[in-house]
């Protein structure tokens, strides 16, 4: 009867310690899901992005949803929706430390081209910069500037 009851705890410790570790998991991947790749971003220039110029100052970036990664959201720092872009992974790599954006600067003008969240280990790029400079009649490429969150 021992042995029976025996194996009985086992087995209830062994789904109660499973339990809490599914469920610990569980709730690390949903905070971490819920602030992942959201970042704030002072842009000391104006830029373009999808056809609209944007004015320099503080904007947000994040995913739109979950589901879809490459669907992020450029907010301004209060929150107002600017616009949502439908982007693509670039270049992968070593996760960086801090958020950045990256411009092509066509002349005077900055085109928003790129966009890497803090622990990401790719870039989402824009695939519609040069559709953009055409629209604008910018010259040749002057340089690329990239951003960090401080």
């Amino acid at each position: 009867m021992k042995n029976i009851e025996l194996k009985l705890s086992k087995r209830l410790t062994l789904t109660a310690l499973t339990v809490v570790i599914l469920g610990a998991g569980a709730f690390a991947t949903n905070v971490r899901a819920q602030n992942a790749g959201v970042f704030e971003i002072q842009v000391p220039f104006d830029f373009v992005v999808k056809g609209r110029t944007y004015e320099a100052g503080r904007y947000r970036i994040g995913r739109l949803n979950q589901v879809n990664p490459n669907m992020l959201v450029l907010k301004t720092a209060t929150g107002k929706t600017q616009v949502i872009l439908q982007t693509q992974r670039g270049i992968s790599g070593a996760p960086i430390k801090l958020s950045k954006l990256t411009f092509s600067r066509y002349g005077e003008m900055y085109f928003l081209d790129g966009i890497q969240a803090s622990s990401e280990s790719y870039e989402s790029r824009l695939p519609s910069v040069n559709s953009d400079r055409r629209r604008h009649g910018a010259a040749q490429l002057s340089e690329i500037v990239s951003i960090t969150e401080k």
